[in-house]
């Protein structure tokens, strides 16, 4: 399980080890709004969200995209990507975390077809969030997503669901990562009726539909 969970978190958002807890007083959500930034970006992760509710609703879900990359197994890219989001303390633990499951993927069958350039998907979609706790200066927003893994040829595409936990602080005109949890599920169970897809295969879909920015 301990194994698990690892592969889990260095292949769905990119989140420190651990288990979303369940709130005991919850924030109902409100609609987030295109305002509610990124403004611009850096190595490639959405940066500059206002100091709002909205604001750290859409940072938590832009940074868990930013982890569901073919980007990050680039050499260093996690490493940046990380001191980007992360407050200083704690992104040593979160790169702790998550290098050895973004190695191994870079190793692998996945990494090996990126290599030779082989139609590939690797994508996360945050689905739904709620606001644990609000202060202008700490933020805690539950998320509940997927990610999307695989390609053409060796590695059947696959959807991780997961719940994940992040705890939002305000620094240097932005807000940052100082801790996060997340686990398996809740898992959907599959309904589309079979067959489908008017032809298209899940990655030459993927590669051919425009995905939102950010769905909190």
């Amino acid at each position: 399980m301990r194994l698990a969970l690892a592969v889990f978190i260095a292949l769905l958002i990119g989140l420190l080890v651990g288990r979303a807890s369940a709130p005991t007083v919850s924030v109902s959500p409100k609609t987030v709004s295109p305002s509610s930034g990124p403004t611009s970006k850096a190595v490639g992760v959405g940066v500059g969200f206002p100091r709002t509710r909205e604001g750290a609703v859409s940072a938590s879900a832009s940074y868990q995209q930013a982890f569901a990359d073919e980007a990050i197994l680039r050499p260093g890219e996690l490493r940046r990507r990380i001191e980007v989001v992360a407050t200083p303390e704690f992104a040593p633990t979160m790169l702790a975390a998550n290098e050895g499951g973004a190695r191994k993927l870079a190793r692998g069958a996945y990494g090996e077809g990126i290599g030779a350039e082989v139609q590939s998907a690797y994508f996360g979609v945050p689905i739904s969030y709620r606001v644990l706790s609000y202060s202008p200066t700490r933020a805690v927003i539950q998320t509940w997503g997927f990610t999307l893994l695989g390609n053409v040829t060796s590695v059947e595409p696959t959807a991780y669901f997961g719940l994940a936990r992040t705890v939002l602080a305000w620094m240097d005109g932005d807000w940052k990562i100082a801790d996060t949890r997340a686990s398996f599920g809740p898992t959907p169970r599959l309904g589309t009726p079979r067959p489908g897809g008017e032809g298209l295969s899940l990655v030459e879909l993927t590669e051919e539909l425009h995905r939102y920015g950010v769905a909190p």
